[in-house]
């Protein structure tokens, strides 16, 4: 949970989610654009606050150590006081969320929500910018979406699916539903796997009888995909 404190303490955190997309401008002013496919990976930099105390740290500090910037770790927004960015918008209980799942008809930028609840048809499944989780990883729905009177809804996202289902998956979507073992432990809500591109150095700053933590920098973290 080492990665996770570090989001907690954070005093601001960048993300970066963007397609690649490259730019060209001639030489009488025309920009043209193109896309190379990919997974388009979320990318997250944290930057923490000084002044922890390092006697209650030093736990943290071996935490962040085992992995260092070979291992995964995973970013859960929802119990780091970072709620507001996946926050759920619809209309949904957490209850029923937890008992949707999501369909192996999901594909490209489409996913295929099933076991809906019975709620009025003008109920608001998502919306746009909910953050949905199948498997490892999330996906950012781009138009809101209603309940429908069917038994299934689509919900176009922001990426192309990275896993394809071979059989349903219990739904995630915002803070609320439980993730598949992720690193042998399941989260509640959306949760990110990540690995430590840039891992700042710590200084020790002297006081009465301890000392104080002073990061070299930001943690910048890259989403693991597969």
């Amino acid at each position: 949970m080492s990665l996770n404190t570090i989001l907690s303490i954070s005093e601001s955190v960048g993300i970066n989610d963007h397609r690649f997309i490259g730019q060209m401008v001639s030489r009488n002013q025309r920009i043209s654009t193109s896309e190379i496919q990919t997974v388009v990976p979320f990318a997250f930099e944290m930057k923490p606050i000084n002044y922890l105390l390092y006697s209650q740290n030093r736990t943290v500090l071996n935490a962040l150590r085992i992995p260092d910037k070979a291992l995964e770790q995973y970013l859960n927004f929802g119990t780091t006081g970072w709620v507001n960015y996946i926050r759920y918008q619809g209309d949904m209980t957490s209850g029923q969320i937890a008992s949707c799942q999501w369909q192996t008809s999901s594909a490209n930028k489409t996913l295929v929500l099933g076991s809906l609840p019975a709620i009025s048809s003008s109920s608001f499944i998502v919306k746009a910018g909910d953050f949905c989780q199948v498997g490892r990883y999330a996906y950012i729905a781009t138009a809101d979406v209603t309940r429908g009177g069917g038994s299934t809804v689509n919900i176009p996202v922001h990426r192309n699916l990275i896993a394809t289902l071979g059989s349903p998956v219990n739904a995630v979507i915002g803070q609320y539903g439980t993730t598949i073992s992720l690193g042998g432990s399941s989260y509640t809500g959306t949760t990110f796997p990540v690995i430590l591109r840039e891992y700042p150095t710590y200084t020790l700053v002297p006081m009465t009888n301890d000392s104080f933590i002073q990061w070299s920098g930001n943690f910048q973290a890259f989403e693991s995909v597969l």
